[in-house]
């Protein structure tokens, strides 16, 4: 292999030390310095730069001064700042990739040699330029620094500058509707309408009419012709929540959607061109769906052009003290007198419960919390009992047991989820009536997220 130069860039010397160190075992020619500007003329001899700056830096300021000075030189920003605002800036600024510190010594090999193999660098990377972020955009919705957030956010960042088709698989509760909001507005069509569809919500013959429009006539009601939730997408991006719950006929229906970029009213012979970018989710996995034959394997293929899995919040627990501080901000400063803090007592519970409905389960604990806290600070006797008294999953493993109401609760939660959330439905498999299905569910916690008051 031709020797590469990397080039370092950053204030502390001890940090760049250790990376020129590993960096050199591996057979490359590794420079630094501490500031762009000390960079100059030379800046064209690199292969690749890597930015590894202090935590209350600027790594945007100096990744576009660096930028400025060489614009065909791959820069992977090195950045404590784990959020999507660092993704969808740092690459839309002309990062080739951006990584959340702490970094180990696998992961900056893993970089170097990525890059030095990368051969077809853009001149300058699509859709460059600064988007505005704030507090009321989608991005601040999305909180959570662990390595798998972060890998989320750099697909977001990614496919937003494209038009492809993009499946989001998680579980209820995990923010899929947050991250497709995300990916329509750091994209060219965030000026375009965001239209949400619920595929399981209504059945077939209103869903039919709710996504494709229909004409007056067409059926007993409807008086008038109307524009379909697709054709009112046109131009922006169309969430398509669920899919797994489409009916094979409305499957095939979407399926030339997305294929003749066209559409077709109920009622009319007529077919009308359609602009709109699609992003389709479901809480299972469609290609077991695929296999068994209950999802078209055409449609699958073409919505699956790329998928980004978000992780349950289980998987991520790291995140959990900033979700809850970010919900009690929120609910918090509606309350007189305010509600500010968690107690470390009340953090410990919540990082032992095992969220089953994920981070909207943990809003609404926290809004739960704030609404009887008297006060200040949310103390473990405003938790509900399902948080309050939930075994570790590693202990009751550990000794061999786990409660009857344990067995229980997961069991009615799976039923739940594997029929849509519907109550009545639901009921009726468990062998329960239906009131007896809310009070548990009151019980345990989690009634909110089945949008029971």
């Amino acid at each position: 292999m031709t020797q590469a130069r990397i080039l370092i860039v950053g204030t502390n010397v001890s940090a760049a030390t250790d990376l020129r160190n590993i960096l050199s075992v591996e057979g490359y020619e590794v420079s630094s310095a501490r500031h762009p500007k000390e960079v100059g003329e030379y800046v064209d001899r690199f292969d690749l730069i890597l930015t590894d700056l202090p935590p209350h830096t600027d790594d945007l300021t100096c990744l576009r001064q660096l930028r400025g000075l060489c614009p065909t030189t791959p820069i992977v920003l090195m950045t404590a700042h784990g959020s999507l605002k660092t993704a969808v800036e740092g690459l839309k600024a002309g990062a080739f990739d951006y990584v959340s510190k702490p970094v180990t010594a696998d992961e900056v090999r893993s970089i170097a040699r990525r890059v030095v193999e990368h051969t077809h660098m853009p001149s300058a990377p699509p859709g460059s330029g600064d988007v505005p972020l704030d507090e009321t955009s989608p991005f601040a919705s999305l909180v959570g620094e662990s390595p798998s957030m972060v890998q989320v956010y750099k697909a977001i960042a990614r496919v937003a500058q494209t038009d492809s088709s993009v499946l989001l698989q998680g579980e209820s509760g995990t923010g899929k509707e947050l991250i497709a909001r995300a990916i329509h507005a750091s994209g060219p069509r965030s000026s375009g309408p965001f239209v949400t569809v619920d595929g399981g919500a209504l059945a077939d013959s209103l869903l039919e009419s709710e996504l494709f429009g229909h004409e007056r006539g067409s059926f007993t009601g409807a008086v008038s012709s109307r524009k379909g939730l697709l054709e009112q997408a046109h131009s922006g991006t169309c969430f398509l929540d669920e899919v797994a719950d489409l009916s094979p006929a409305l499957q095939g229906k979407l399926l030339r959607v997305i294929q003749e970029k066209e559409i077709r009213r109920v009622g009319s012979i007529a077919t009308t061109a359609l602009d709109v970018r699609i992003i389709a989710a479901s809480k299972l996995p469609l290609e077991p769906l695929v296999r068994a034959g209950t999802f078209r394997e055409d449609l699958y293929y073409r919505m699956n052009v790329v998928t980004i899995d978000i992780p349950p919040l289980r998987e991520r627990l790291d995140d959990l003290p900033l979700l809850a501080k970010r919900f009690l901000r929120l609910y918090g400063a509606m309350k007189m007198p305010p509600v500010t803090e968690l107690s470390a007592e009340a953090l410990v519970l919540l990082r032992r419960y095992w969220w089953p409905g994920n981070v909207r389960e943990l809003e609404h604990v926290i809004e739960r919390a704030v609404t009887l806290s008297p006060y200040s600070v949310i103390c473990p006797e405003d938790l509900p009992p399902a948080v309050k008294d939930a075994v570790p999953e590693g202990v009751a493993r550990a000794q061999g047991w786990v409660t009857l109401e344990d067995l229980e609760r997961n069991h009615i939660l799976q039923v739940l989820d594997s029929h849509a959330r519907d109550l009545g439905r639901s009921a009726t498999i468990l062998g329960i009536h239906r009131k007896t299905l809310l009070r548990k569910l009151r019980h345990y916690g989690v009634a909110a997220c089945y949008g029971i008051a």
